[in-house]
């Protein structure tokens, strides 16, 4: 699934605009299901954020590039947090 699961929350022309993906999780669970304290303070995750991959805010417990999107479209946290 990918884009193509995504489902408008608006009728007519604003749906085309404004998706709900149903994979996507906020930063703080991410980081939760991840194992990480989901303050971004915390030394441990500092350090696993600073990897080559880092957890995307998805259900499917996906990791991605800290400036890509998994396979069901969610962001990194990195992305989520506007930190990239």
């Amino acid at each position: 699934m990918g884009w193509d699961a995504a489902r408008p929350i608006r009728e007519g022309k604003e749906a085309m605009a404004t998706f709900k993906n149903p994979h996507r999780v906020s930063v703080k669970q991410a980081l939760e299901e991840y194992g990480l304290d989901s303050s971004i303070e915390n030394e441990n995750t500092q350090r696993v954020l600073l990897d080559s991959v880092v957890p995307a805010c998805c259900d499917e417990g996906c990791e991605v590039e800290p400036d890509g999107r998994c396979e069901h479209g969610c962001p990194s946290v990195l992305l989520a947090l506007g930190v990239i």
